[in-house]
């Protein structure tokens, strides 16, 4: 039996004719950038989160950037990011000239250990970028409450995460902004890169999307310098349609996770809790096994695809040495980047496949 690592045409499927028939109307008007799928698809993104702004930019880690930059980060400043993540939540803090700070994470969370946060922040630290990893709400509430006492702003990160609630809330609502991204893996996935940034701050809003636009004021006058960086109306239009199904497939998501853990349980490995609550969507399902590379070879023989989320934490990537982080530096980022493992989990992976995948894991362990 082969098992891909993710099939995202089951998401499409019964939206097909829906999307053919939205483009026709795009392309009928030409009403390709900031126009009215945009704004619609904005009204209603931020009415599903509960924020009082949305604003649509080009892909996840320009709604980092863009977020980052209306909040004045620039040369000298400091901004705190997980050791254990995407390389986007620290590269676009360089783009801006400052210095992202590392922070060692917890390991079932897998978000930044709110014990170690307040030993890296200082006077120069201008945010915080709160990762919620892997479709898992991180522990919103104890970071908020130092980022409080320090006085810094808390960027959430929803890039994995989206629909994912904490507290009977949805996560990208608690900080001054989230951020999203809707690269086509993500839970809400586009057929392209996309992403988007909501808060209640309308006069962040308003430097955001002033900034999306080259920094325009008005018709072909620019009061500051901005990017290039719009959703555009096609993809806004196939995240119209995706949005309504979204808490379906979150839920498709939560019960291919019970799932595993009932045919799991048992072996010598981390699996993650189910929680009830929403605060797991299950963007990726992700163990953690000592054996992970012996494992991950054993199921690709066997025609079931995995990945690993990540392999080298942000203190070891070549390109940010001149950090002047060393290997042992973050000793919990560096052992899931060891031992973490992702396993398929999308919306339409059927049950036999699901004990297929439970089956050689449990031969593997086995020694068969």
């Amino acid at each position: 039996m082969q098992v891909p690592f993710i099939d995202l045409r089951y998401q499409h499927e019964s939206i097909l004719s829906d999307i053919y028939q939205r483009f026709d109307e795009i392309f009928y008007t030409s009403d390709f950038v900031l126009g009215a799928e945009l704004s619609a698809f904005e009204e209603e993104f931020r009415r599903y989160i509960g924020a009082r702004f949305a604003i649509g930019v080009a892909s996840g880690t320009d709604a980092l950037l863009l977020t980052l930059r209306a909040l004045g980060v620039g040369q000298n400043d400091q901004v705190v990011v997980p050791a254990f993540s995407f390389i986007a939540c620290a590269d676009v803090v360089i783009r801006l000239g400052a210095k992202p700070i590392l922070v060692d994470v917890n390991p079932a969370t897998y978000a930044i250990d709110p014990e170690k946060l307040s030993h890296s922040l200082s006077a120069r630290t201008k945010a915080i970028i709160l990762v919620h990893l892997y479709g898992q709400s991180a522990p919103i509430d104890p970071i908020l409450d130092v980022a409080k006492s320090y006085k810094v702003p808390v960027i959430e990160d929803v890039a994995q995460s989206c629909g994912t609630m904490y507290a009977g809330r949805r996560i990208g609502s608690f900080g001054l902004a989230g951020c999203f991204s809707f690269y086509p893996t993500k839970n809400l996935g586009a057929a392209g890169d996309g992403g988007l940034v909501i808060t209640n701050d309308e006069k962040l809003a308003e430097r955001i999307r002033k900034r999306r636009d080259h920094g325009r004021a008005q018709d072909q006058l620019y009061d500051e310098i901005g990017y290039n960086s719009r959703l555009d109306c096609l993809q806004a239009a196939i995240l119209r349609l995706k949005l309504r199904d979204l808490d379906e497939m979150n839920l498709e998501r939560l019960e291919n996770a019970r799932y595993y853990k009932k045919l799991l349980a048992g072996l010598d490995i981390t699996i993650p809790e189910v929680p009830e609550d929403g605060s797991h969507t299950f963007n990726i399902y992700t163990i953690q096994t000592s054996r992970r590379d012996e494992l991950r070879e054993f199921l690709t023989q066997k025609g079931i695809g995995t990945a690993v989320y990540y392999p080298v934490p942000l203190h070891l990537q070549p390109c940010l040495r001149f950090l002047g982080y060393k290997e042992g530096d973050f000793p919990m980022s560096e052992h899931l980047s060891n031992s973490v493992l992702s396993l398929p989990i999308y919306p339409g992976l059927k049950r036999q496949q699901i004990e297929y995948v439970a089956e050689c894991i449990r031969e593997f362990f086995k020694g068969k």
